[in-house]
């Protein structure tokens, strides 16, 4: 079965809108998707879901911080009507303003000074966050490409970078949980850990009621598939895949293109 677990739409970081989000599954294949934007579920709100061409489930992208990192946590299989999960996104977007607000403000410290209604323009009524800036710069031609933006200026760092606090990772699985969702590690190579490194944290994630990791996200070589499985069955957590797809063209993160799991995992779809 094709499945895509992890996915951005305009309502975040990602290009598309929900309907093409779920158009482009739908001819790549895929049987189950959940949108996972950003600390928001705006996107279902501009479906009709009774006329999908995919089973959607209901999915977001929490930030989160371990150990002074930032991290994420992807909520699964969620009741959007959730009083509890409102409430914590309300909260989450609350600190997403104002990192905004903050890094326009370091932007116009290096003489960007429309940098916040650039960002604004890029998000078409999303949260904004740190990629909007990098496209307002790169239509600037401050930086020649999205990648350069980072680098010389939204990376850990560098002139506009801006540590956000965001809930800590206790509350932001009580919020999936609370919603009758369950709470996956998101890309957990992607943090570019240890190997004891991760496993401690795997062990905090879960002893705050975390139930899944992504064993898949991305293309990603056989050998860190394997490695995910390993852990998956080592701290009897299901097994997610995603492709953190945001945009066409970056076939590291193709929608619906990944990896089967391997034997042994515990299919996260199996819980619905």
């Amino acid at each position: 079965m094709i499945v895509d677990f992890h996915m951005h739409s305009q309502c975040s970081d990602g290009h598309l809108v929900p309907q093409d989000l779920v158009d482009l599954a739908a001819v790549r294949g895929c049987e189950q998707i959940a949108i996972t934007d950003h600390d928001t579920v705006a996107a279902y709100a501009e479906l009709d879901t009774q006329a999908l061409p995919v089973r959607l489930i209901g999915g977001c992208e929490f930030s989160t911080q371990w150990q002074g990192l930032d991290i994420h946590v992807v909520g699964l299989n969620l009741d959007l009507h959730s009083a509890e999960l409102l409430d914590g996104l309300a909260q989450q977007q609350a600190a997403r303003q104002q990192r905004a607000q903050r890094i326009a403000d370091q932007l116009a410290r290096q003489g960007f000074a429309d940098a916040h209604v650039g960002a604004l323009e890029f998000a078409q009524g999303g949260s904004v966050g740190r990629p909007h800036f990098a496209r307002y710069l790169v239509e600037q031609g401050a930086v020649a490409n999205f990648q350069q933006a980072f680098k010389r200026y939204l990376a850990a760092g560098k002139p506009a970078y801006v540590r956000t606090e965001w809930a800590d990772l206790e509350q932001v699985c009580g919020w999936i949980i609370a919603a009758g969702g369950i709470a996956v590690l998101a890309h957990p190579l992607k943090y570019k850990m240890t190997h004891t490194k991760l496993r401690s944290l795997l062990l905090v994630f879960k002893a705050a009621g975390g139930g899944a990791v992504e064993v898949v996200s991305g293309a990603q070589q056989p050998e860190q598939t394997r490695r995910m499985a390993a852990l998956a069955r080592q701290f009897d957590l299901l097994a997610s895949v995603g492709s953190d797809f945001h945009q066409l063209g970056q076939p590291w993160a193709a929608l619906g293109q990944v990896a089967a799991l391997p034997e042994g995992c515990k299919p996260i779809w199996s819980r619905w």
